[in-house]
């Protein structure tokens, strides 16, 4: 039910944030939206997706460093199944991917699940690492541009600011809270309590397969071909308007870094995304309806890749492993 009610209201986010810039946009803007949406040169957008499945190879690729430190061993075509299964669950419910990507291999080679998941935790501490720098980078390269978004956006915040002090507070007591869990679990003899040292036990060493295991270096190069993808099948996106081709690194890098946010705030971007673009781009002297228009063909074509593969996936994963069992 609470899973449920937090996908309900960040899909009711979105729609509201759809209709909240609809109902502004005059009749010359939904032109300008339509007309945008029908020239945009899709031969870049096509590119970009393909990019950005290359991307999605070199993810799985890299899965297999810290699984094999572990002595599991899964076949590069279930890998990438499992990914792109766990972007498509990632579209219906938030942080939801990781859990079914590790969960239907779990099932189908019959591994500790537990352990699969800390591999991902592991990959995803690393990933939030190098975002977070993106984040620094962009506001130190462009931050005469943005002082005023983001004087804008924190400004109510900061007006705010009990409401930090108060949710700090939150945190200090289940911090204390957990604490206090965890070491009645370590003393307890309660085969709850066993089980639950035995799933965190597995956790931990998933985590800890980013320090032991043999293939660090190409763990690391493939991360970096990850990120370097993500940036370039954004980059080629910029050629497809006319508008939005004399846009400076700077405010690429800027809009990619707030967009990759939004979807983290709405379920898949929904309705964020868009609007996230098209407030960055303003600033680099696009059109609102021209980066509103542009946001929603990039958001389009990513969702519709993810979606397609994240079903193929599916439907192909049951036929990899039948195929294997028969072999």
């Amino acid at each position: 039910m609470k899973s449920a009610l937090q996908v309900l209201f960040s899909l009711a986010l979105g729609f509201f944030l759809i209709w909240f810039i609809y109902k502004d946009l005059t009749e010359e803007d939904k032109t300008n939206v339509m007309n945008s949406i029908r020239e945009a040169n899709y031969w870049w957008i096509g590119l970009s997706a393909l990019i950005a499945i290359l991307s999605h190879i070199f993810r799985a690729y890299r899965w297999k460093y810290p699984l094999e430190s572990l002595d599991i061993r899964i076949d590069m075509p279930n890998r990438f199944a499992g990914v792109m299964i766990g972007y498509l669950a990632n579209l219906a419910f938030p942080r939801l991917g990781e859990v079914t990507r590790c969960a239907v291999l779990a099932r189908k080679h019959k591994y500790p699940f537990e352990k699969l998941f800390g591999t991902v935790i592991a990959e995803r501490v690393v990933d939030a690492i190098i975002l977070l720098g993106m984040i620094v980078l962009a506001v130190v390269l462009q931050f005469s541009i943005l002082r005023s978004f983001l004087t804008e956006a924190l400004g109510p915040m900061a007006e705010k600011a009990q409401n930090f002090v108060i949710l700090g507070f939150i945190g200090v007591l289940g911090v204390v809270g957990f604490y206090v869990f965890w070491r009645f679990v370590q003393r307890s003899t309660h085969p709850l309590a066993l089980q639950i040292k035995e799933k965190i036990r597995g956790l931990f060493d998933g985590f800890a397969t980013i320090k032991r295991m043999d293939g660090q270096l190409g763990f690391y190069f493939h991360t970096a071909l990850i990120w370097i993808s993500y940036m370039l099948m954004y980059v080629v996106t910029f050629q497809s308007l006319p508008e939005t081709q004399g846009v400076p690194i700077g405010g690429i890098l800027a809009s990619f870094v707030l967009g990759g946010l939004s979807i983290v705030v709405v379920q898949g971007g929904l309705g964020a995304y868009p609007l996230a673009i098209m407030l960055i781009l303003a600033l680099y002297g696009v059109e609102e309806s021209t980066g509103y228009a542009f946001g929603w063909i990039v958001w389009s074509a990513q969702t519709a890749m993810i979606i397609i593969l994240g079903f193929v996936s599916m439907l192909a994963l049951p036929l990899l492993n039948v195929k294997k069992a028969a072999s």
